[in-house]
């Protein structure tokens, strides 16, 4: 109520861990609606800002700096790729949480193809290892990456830094939406209830954004938690 979502959501967010390790269901049934609206709010309060999506290595000597693009860009939606690295697009978040600053981006590194040009990686989770820059053909490239990563040339990123607005939000949550889409149709697929809620809590990790990965694992969290009353009885 007092829109303070970045700090409703590490609070919210820290109590839906603890649940989880309890497995304490009736909680995180009550958790993930309000979890929802507060990252709803933060990813709002992020497309009102700038949106700047070809913040992208030229070539190996050319470094992106992660905190010189929040000084330049603290309120926005941004895409930062290094050259072969998802290092500066990692310190812009880690800078964001660390000054509760409404600027998010997508995890991006760009790579040289053979015979010329740049292919831009965005992967879904920071966890994961990326090939080395060597110039190789786009082909041998996807190959080595890892699974669910987009892979877009990078002319076809939107150019230039603009205002957000209606448009520009339509076409970064597109972006997300793309990203998040096969691990929620996996968390889908998935019988057993608890590595349902986990496969959904991996969806979150990949996009806070993705409010049916909230919504459907408040729902099995729900049933959870009729079950274990109804055992009790």
């Amino acid at each position: 109520m007092r829109t303070q979502y970045l700090d409703a959501e590490a609070t919210l967010a820290a109590a839906e861990a603890e649940a989880w390790a309890a497995r304490d269901f009736d909680t995180l049934a009550r958790l993930y609606m309000p979890l929802q609206e507060a990252r709803r709010q933060r990813r709002q309060r992020c497309g009102e800002g700038v949106v700047c999506l070809d913040l992208v290595a030229a070539d190996p000597g050319d470094e992106i700096d992660g905190r010189r693009i929040v000084e330049n860009y603290p309120h926005g939606q941004l895409l930062a790729a290094g050259w072969g690295t998802t290092e500066p697009a990692r310190k812009i978040r880690e800078l964001a949480r660390e000054h509760k600053l409404y600027v998010e981006t997508f995890l991006a590194a760009v790579f040289p193809i053979s015979g010329g040009g740049r292919a831009v990686v965005i992967e879904p989770l920071e966890d994961v290892a990326l090939p080395d820059a060597t110039p190789r053909p786009i082909d041998d490239l996807i190959r080595r990456l890892p699974a669910h990563c987009i892979v877009k040339a990078v002319e076809e990123l939107p150019q230039g830094v603009r205002k957000g607005d209606a448009t520009t939000y339509a076409q970064v949550m597109s972006m997300w939406e793309q990203l998040h889409a096969p691990f929620l149709a996996a968390a889908d697929m998935q019988v057993d209830p608890i590595q349902k809620i986990e496969a959904y809590r991996k969806t979150q990790r990949v996009d806070y954004g993705c409010e049916l990965a909230h919504q459907k694992a408040a729902d099995v969290a729900r049933e959870l938690a009729r079950e274990k009353r109804f055992r009790a009885v």
